[in-house]
């Protein structure tokens, strides 16, 4: 990320993040400056901090194809937990932002993400629910899919408004959400505290050091 990056992402308070190096080129080229490339991998928590030092909104844009709604919906984890806004835009079928920028031009290109961009929870909710086909056993893994994401943000303020706004769109009681919610964070703690007594418990073995006294009598 170079300082003229830096600085659009600054003043725009917001990180498009794309795909691949041809869209950064080109968008920026046309003038819009506050894009970065994952080039196609995985964020590291080092990038996604990088990005938090200048902004704590993240816009990720993507082909509006099923490739792409199925992208949209990966890697995205990462950037909840590190306590990042996240919304998505998708671009109409057969574009991307490339593409995009060098039909419109740089004033619509922006108005477009303006007025198309969607919070990351909700388009989710929306995204996933759409594949159900009303079917139950697979509503309740998009409501554990739903929660599961929410339970990574670490801001207690949004946790709250999103799953008040998702006990609308899932049609299902609050509190029974805010137990599901509660179940995750528990287990993940569990997770944590079980790795943490893996790490630091000492193993006998070959190079350990010898026990004090003589050796046990088990005849």
């Amino acid at each position: 990320m170079d300082s003229i990056c830096e600085k659009a992402i600054m003043e725009e308070d917001n990180c498009y993040l794309v795909e691949g190096y041809a869209d950064v080129i080109s968008t920026h080229q046309a003038g819009v400056e506050n894009v970065v490339s994952s080039s196609g991998t995985s964020l590291t928590t080092a990038q996604i901090r990088l990005i938090a030092r200048f902004t704590k909104n993240v816009t990720i844009l993507y082909d509006g194809d099923e490739a792409g709604i199925k992208a949209s919906l990966r890697g995205t984890d990462m950037l909840l937990e590190e306590g990042l806004n996240v919304k998505i835009l998708l671009f109409p079928d057969g574009n991307d932002p490339d593409s995009y920028v060098k039909t419109y031009g740089s004033s619509v290109f922006k108005s477009y993400i303006k007025e198309n961009q969607q919070d990351f929870i909700f388009y989710k909710t929306r995204i996933l629910l759409r594949d159900t086909n009303n079917d139950p056993i697979k509503r309740a893994e998009v409501i554990r899919d739903v929660v599961e994401s929410i339970a990574l943000i670490p801001d207690e303020i949004k946790v709250s408004v999103f799953i008040r706004e998702c006990s609308n769109l899932l049609d299902i009681e609050e509190r029974i959400l805010l137990s599901e919610l509660n179940k995750i964070r528990i287990s993940k703690s569990k997770k944590a505290d079980k790795d943490f007594t893996k790490k630091s418990t000492p193993v006998m073995g070959a190079g350990a050091p010898p026990m004090d006294g003589p050796p046990a009598d088990f005849s």
